[in-house]
């Protein structure tokens, strides 16, 4: 009704901005085909399909209003305003990505590059880019070489083709706003433990190394999960090109050991010392070992009550005599 009575080439520059927030009227719905063209149902179904253009759009005064300047989105998430997320937000300005951006890295994404612009949509709704299927695809725009390789491993192949939704995705290591220099300690050290979460009994059994009780008390430079499988390209050991197949295991162990041999190989990253079928040298030994630790202290149990027993009753006979 308010557009009959007010055609859209009549709407003054100085009513705009107020003709907007009050009656929702969205002049560039008007301008199929042409730049900036915004799709009025598509971004009414948006997370944002309440908002007038000119609250985002600041520097808007009228229309035609030129060259649209890049919106901050946070001028309203940043500080929670008129209830939007924060968070993620302060998360995002403390992460790898918002330092960048920060720093005048004009190729390092903003909240519009990974959520878009207009058509922002809950990460449940299909259209959303966000949505868990499309979070590989999304990162693959800046990290094309880290995507591929990601393609070609187990976890890719599993989410990617198999469909498989538990396989873990980019954010599942990298996390979602407050994603982190690779180089971070904690950050390395917290990844083993997610590993972890899908690997529970691997984690449990690396735990048990040299290499997993070293992490555990908080040192970076032992040999951490992705040391050994690879950070991208996961592959299975039967893989030839798997970085634990025959043919590379002794290169990845030298990368840390660089007079390792052939020998040094057939160390157990993950033993399990009460599987029988998979290591029985480990199995027996840990039964010997047992057997002779609890032998031993057995032996010096009794040995230690006879020797108090056999010294009181002396001192009992002793005192008796006197």
């Amino acid at each position: 009704m308010l557009r009959a009575l007010l055609p859209f080439k009549i709407v003054s520059r100085q009513l705009l901005p107020d003709i907007q927030a009050r009656y929702d009227v969205y002049p560039c719905d008007e301008q199929k085909g042409a730049r900036g063209y915004i799709n009025r149902a598509s971004y009414e179904q948006s997370v944002h399909g309440s908002i007038a253009c000119v609250k985002c759009h600041l520097g808007i005064s009228g229309y035609p209003h030129g060259k649209v300047l890049k919106v901050n989105c946070g001028i309203c998430h940043f500080i929670g305003r008129e209830g939007a997320p924060k968070v993620q937000a302060q998360q995002y300005k403390l992460s790898v990505h918002g330092q960048a951006v920060a720093a005048g890295n004009t190729a390092a994404p903003t909240c519009q590059t990974c959520h878009g612009a207009h058509y922002i949509f809950r990460s449940t709704d299909a259209r959303s880019e966000t949505r868990r299927e499309n979070i590989p695809a999304l990162c693959s725009r800046c990290h094309p070489a880290e995507f591929e390789a990601y393609g070609k491993s187990i976890h890719g192949r599993e989410f990617l083709e198999r469909k498989n939704a538990a396989a873990p995705t980019c954010f599942d290591c990298h996390s979602e706003h407050m994603v982190p220099k690779t180089s971070e300690g904690p950050w390395m050290l917290s990844l083993i433990s997610k590993c972890g979460t899908c690997h529970i009994e691997e984690l449990s059994t690396y735990r048990k190394t040299y290499h997993g009780k070293i992490t555990l008390i908080g040192y970076t430079n032992m040999a951490k999960c992705w040391d050994c499988h690879g950070a991208h390209t996961i592959l299975p050991p039967g893989d030839p090109d798997s970085t634990l197949s025959q043919k590379n295991i002794l290169s990845t162990c030298r990368k840390c050991h660089a007079h390792a041999t052939a020998g040094f190989t057939k160390f157990y990253a993950h033993a399990e010392e009460g599987n029988r079928a998979k290591y029985p040298v480990l199995y027996y030994t840990y039964l010997f070992m047992t057997a002779l630790l609890i032998g031993v202290f057995a032996f010096f149990f009794l040995h230690t009550f006879l020797w108090a027993f056999r010294a009181l009753k002396e001192r009992i006979e002793k005192k008796g005599g006197d």
